[in-house]
């Protein structure tokens, strides 16, 4: 990017002032380093550019896709509080900052995804143990300027909004100039886009706005392999549904693009060199999008940036009167009323950091009033116990919420300090990690007898005895296992969660209390350099005619300054479609194909549809042996799109336009031998009369969530009460379904996915002992994952000879002819075999 050559000509015309003698350079000294510190910064000219959003929408592969290669892990558990910067620079290297040592340099071979998943991956790092602060990657390959740094936090993209997440937008964002915030082409993270989205804006940073994967939309097909809605129609709904987001979360009906990119098509491409790849991930549309946001933040930076000279221009000019006249000692008294307003932080912070520890210690306290309340209770019954737990966790929030509150009021002071010191917090950088864990009641099974009533009339009279004798007549006794609250389990499960999440908030206060700390050195630092300004230019000869001379050339700049002000553009959100004038022949255009092409994607369509039948008819058959008795399918999904297209290659049923809207309003939908639940509904009062008609039956289940988003979806499946209400009151067979599982097929990882899918089956029957395992599936567009899948689970002890003779078989199916459907395969059934 161009440098603003007004604003450092202004620089040198100041320097020029105040060097123009031996005498001005000594008197003006501190000035002089100043503005050569300022100028330094202005050529670097630094834009931090965040990215943010929903957990795993793609960034580390868009980051990769800028870098040119596989760089940053993906599929991975980011290891909290670590910042990631990325930039241009002449040498392709990492460099890793720690706590307690010395930093280190990566580059060459040592410098890959593997390497760098060793301090940014949790499951690699747990809880930060090698104490990685930051990790700067540069690039001659990058696609952005070198003055354009990608700035990436774990704190920026968490599933929901906790408390980690809400500290780092209150902290972080103030040194961010403008927001990434990447989403996906799927609907079902828009209320928590939203939220976040109005944070930003509140901040007053720049968006832009992006939708990510394209590469993985697909045709709406309909029966017998007609195409209902193409690829570029579904994409321009999504492009629509992405505006309405901004527009309902901003409250603004200006114009703007949402950008629709594939970040992998744009990293295959590149490392491929593949230039049509390339040109299809829309990747170029994105640079442009930000060098034209970059422009747009630009008169802002320089507004503050003149602001900033003609505040020290002042403090210079009235500093010189002030010595010369010997009264009214301004300067002096504005250097002693900024440093008694430090003096108050550091006290405030001090109280702050009490208030924070009497916190902890009223948890302390919640904990042995609780394990004692336990304790105490007679009853057996797990229900009773949930009033008593959820009284613990809503305490625990509340103090979370209020050491929230302590650190946002003693970041507001210290963004007030940084303004009365001329310093610009864009440097400054401070990231609590911060997440506490809920408590649940743990139960166990033990077993009861009951009395069951015979059959037969001459029963009938044995039960009218029996109640007048005191005896068993007419009934036989059954054994049965009762759910009751395991209360040594719960007080266990109190104490180590409640530990787990006091070592977290002693984690934040010290975390959070170096980095204040160091703003405060900094503080304390251009205080004394004030200070010791003052003295010495008090103590110098006074050169009337040289001071005076500086006074009236730093005047005339100061108008200049004055009259020049850099024009301050209006925040935008993300950038107009008209403006970024996308080229003609990137856009999407109509092309006629032959009827023999046509009926040949009609017969491949055919054949994936009768073939994910079969499947389905095998799941049917399967449920029928292990209930032995008539099911019906049951599909419980948080996402309507994803499930209607996995309810019509499993099932064969499509539902239309109004089917879709009732479903949305309602959230239950019934056809054939098939019901769907849509949890997140809008009609609830409906919804809940009509699940409660769905008791003492037996279900074939499907739970369908995000596996890219897998601790969002474990929250959803495990505190759902609704889902809880259908499996206890039922007889369940639960088959756990796969969305969005994309990224770990990319990254060659569909391992480590399955691998999280078994940790969280296993939860669930943890949770829910009585229910009958199912299948593990994929909502993949080809149902020959869902094969080996299947094979997989049929195979409880599955050994080498079995995976020899399951692979032939599906590498010998046509639907198995590509490269990445022989590799993810391959790494189904070697998950089974190590398993």
């Amino acid at each position: 990017m161009e440098k603003n050559n007004y604003i450092l000509n202004t620089v040198d015309e100041i320097r020029n002032v105040l060097e123009q003698n031996e005498y001005r350079k000594k008197r003006y000294n501190y000035d002089i380093e100043w503005f050569q510190e300022k100028k330094k910064q202005i050529e670097n000219n630094i834009i931090r550019i965040a990215i943010m959003g929903i957990t795993s929408s793609g960034k580390s592969t868009l980051v990769n896709a800028l870098l040119g290669e596989k760089i940053l892990p993906v599929a991975i558990i980011p290891s909290s509080s670590i910042i990631i910067t990325v930039s241009k620079g002449k040498i392709r290297q990492a460099t890793v900052y720690f706590k307690d040592k010395e930093a280190k340099v990566l580059s060459g071979s040592n410098l890959n995804d593997k390497v760098i998943a060793e301090y940014a991956d949790e499951s690699k790092n747990p809880n930060n143990k090698f104490k990685v602060i930051q990790i700067d990657i540069q690039s001659p390959k990058f696609l952005l300027k070198d003055n354009i740094h990608i700035i990436d936090s774990p704190g920026l993209d968490a599933c929901d909004l906790e408390i980690h997440e809400k500290l780092t937008l209150e902290i972080l964002l103030p040194t961010i100039d403008i927001c990434i915030f990447l989403t996906t082409v799927k609907a079902n993270s828009d209320e928590i886009n939203a939220e976040k989205i109005k944070i930003v804006h509140e901040k007053e940073k720049q968006i832009v706005l992006v939708q990510n994967m394209i590469d993985s939309i697909e045709e709406k097909i309909g029966k017998n392999g007609i195409i209902e809605e193409d690829k570029e129609k579904i994409l321009k709904k999504h492009k629509k549904r992405g505006k309405n987001l901004l527009k309902s979360a901003i409250n603004n009906n200006s114009e703007f693009d949402v950008i629709q990119i594939s970040a992998l098509n744009a990293l295959k491409g590149r490392i491929a060199n593949d230039i049509n790849l390339y040109n299809s991930s829309n990747i170029e549309y994105l640079t442009k999008a930000i060098n034209m946001c970059v422009q747009k933040v630009m008169p802002k930076i320089n507004a503050s940036r003149e602001r900033s000279f003609s505040e020290r221009i002042n403090h210079i000019i009235s500093t010189d009167r002030e010595i010369i006249e010997g009264k009214n000692l301004e300067n002096i008294n504005s250097i002693k009323e900024i440093s008694s307003d430090i003096d108050d932080i550091v006290y405030d912070f001090k109280v702050s950091r009490e208030k924070i520890e009497s916190k902890i210690k009223i948890i302390d306290k919640i904990i042995l009033d609780t394990i004692s309340e336990i304790n105490d209770f007679d009853s057996e019954e797990v229900e009773s116990y949930s009033e008593i737990i959820e009284k613990i966790n809503n305490k625990n929030l509340k103090i979370e919420k209020q050491i929230l509150n302590i650190v946002k009021e003693c970041e507001n002071s210290k963004k007030e300090i940084y303004t009365k010191l001329n310093l610009d917090i864009r440097y400054d950088y401070s990231l609590p990690s911060m997440e506490g864990k809920n408590i649940d009641v743990k139960h166990k099974y033990e077993e009861r007898t009951r009395l069951i009533k015979k059959d037969g009339v001459f029963n009938i009279g044995k039960r009218l005895l029996s109640d007048i004798f005191e005896t068993k007549w007419g009934y036989k006794e059954e054994e049965y296992d009762e759910k009751v609250v395991d209360k040594d389990a719960t007080i266990d499960m109190v104490k180590n969660v409640s530990y787990q999440n006091r070592r977290k908030y002693m984690n934040i206060l010290w975390e959070w209390g170096t980095q204040y700390n160091n703003s405060l050195n900094l503080f304390y630092h251009e205080i004394s350099k004030k200070e010791e300004e003052y003295q010495r230019k008090k103590k110098q000869n006074i050169e009337f005619y040289d001071i005076d001379e500086v006074i009236k050339s730093l005047k005339y700049i100061n108008r200049k300054l004055k009259e020049h002000k850099a024009y301050e553009d209006e925040i935008a959100i993300t950038v107009s479609e008209d403006i970024l004038n996308k080229d003609i022949s990137k856009e999407l255009t109509e092309y006629s194909i032959s009827n023999v092409s046509y009926n040949l994607y009609k017969l491949i369509n055919q054949i994936l549809e009768k073939n994910y039948l079969l499947i389905g008819n095998y799941l049917k058959q399967s449920s029928l042996e292990k209930i032995k008795t008539e099911v019906q399918d049951i599909f419980w999904t948080w996402d309507i799109e994803s499930c209607v297209k996995f309810v019509s290659r499993i099932k064969g049923i499509y539902l239309n336009e109004e089917e879709n809207k009732n479903l949305k309003e309602n959230g239950i939908y019934y056809s054939e031998n098939i019901i769907i639940i849509y949890e997140l509904c809008k009609n609830k009062e409906k919804f809940l009369e009509q699940l409660k008609e769905l008791i003492e039956k037996s279900f074939n289940l499907f739970i369908m969530f995000n596996g890219i988003q897998i601790g969002n979806s474990e929250k959803q499946i495990m505190k759902s009460n609704n889902l809880n209400y259908i499996i206890e009151n039922n007889d369940i067979i639960a088959n756990l379904v796969i969305d969005s599982y994309k990224e770990f097929v990319n990254a060659n990882n569909i391992k480590e996915l399955l691998l999280s899918v078994s940790n969280l089956r296993n939860k669930i029957s943890k949770k829910f002992p009585n229910i009958i395992k199912g299948n593990t599936l994929i909502n993949s567009k080809n149902p020959i994952y869902n094969m080996a899948l299947i094979e997989g689970n049929k195979n409880d002890d599955f050994i080498i000879s079995d995976y020899k003779t399951i692979k032939e078989q599906l590498f010998a199916n046509p639907l198995s002819r590509g490269k990445e459907e022989k590799e993810t395969l391959e790494e189904i059934l070697s998950y089974f075999l190590n398993k």
